[in-house]
């Protein structure tokens, strides 16, 4: 289990393990869908929209600023934007959704965490699984105008064969390096190194799901080794396998 380092009212540095987060995720192409207790989770940021609402208590999101949520109230955080969010403990739902889901891109321009409207938190606090939960997705995902993603890029991405590499990627779309760059950019938000990442942690858990083994699992992603899909994990998710994933029922959908 990992240790938190934590500063007591004392002032001193005392070590505590990670609580761990607990309940269910489905994950499937360009969404997922986590109906769980909090745990522990560093400051992070991914390529996905995360929308949470607090189920049973008070939560909290921390960002550049600390905001709060009323039990039954939700909040989007836009992609690529750092955070956490807590107290340990607390029930949440949350709906990711990245430009895979519809193939559209910008799907939030205004960049900004921002609290859902009433109605729109009240729907998500009633839906009972992960197939509602992907309809609302992409039900919200369209509010906004957006333009496709390509279509190459797409095609590419959906495939059978598991993009392991930029180059890979480049190649696939008979690309070069500079223009991929210049599409992965405009449709993801992050250089196609992130987006490999990204796809790397997604076959990392797919694995995980099944073998429970963290070798297997960092193998099936492409990860060097069992400690870089880790630090992948804490960077992406805040979360390590152990704290983030051990206890959580995980169903893929693809």
């Amino acid at each position: 289990m990992a240790n938190i380092c934590e500063i007591d009212s004392n002032g001193r540095t005392v070590n505590r393990v990670a609580a761990s987060w607990s309940g269910a995720m489905t994950l499937g192409v360009g969404w997922a869908w986590l109906d769980a207790r909090i745990g522990d989770n560093r400051p992070h940021r991914h390529i996905a929209h995360q929308i949470s609402v607090a189920i049973d208590d008070e939560m909290e999101i921390q960002g550049s600023m600390v905001t709060h949520l009323a039990c039954g109230e939700a909040m989007l955080i836009p992609a690529s934007m750092w955070h956490s969010i807590g107290p340990v403990g607390t029930a949440v739902r949350t709906i990711y959704f990245d430009p895979l889901l519809e193939g559209i891109f910008d799907l939030d321009a205004g960049r900004e965490i921002r609290r859902l409207l009433n109605d729109e938190s009240r729907e998500l606090v009633a839906i009972k699984n992960s197939e509602e939960a992907k309809l609302w997705a992409m039900k919200y995902s369209r509010r906004n105008e957006a333009g496709p993603i390509d279509g190459r890029l797409a095609n590419a991405l959906l495939g059978n064969e598991a993009i392991t590499s930029p180059r890979m990627l480049a190649k696939a779309l008979g690309l070069s390096a500079s223009r991929l760059r210049e599409i992965v950019v405009h449709d993801f938000g992050v250089p196609p190194t992130k987006l490999v990442q990204w796809l790397q942690l997604q076959r990392a858990i797919d694995a995980l799901s099944t073998s429970n083994n963290l070798a297997d699992a960092a193998a099936a992603g492409n990860f060097a080794d069992q400690a870089h899909f880790t630090r992948r994990l804490v960077e992406w998710f805040g979360v390590t396998p152990s704290a983030g994933l051990s206890s959580l029922d995980i169903t893929i959908v693809r």
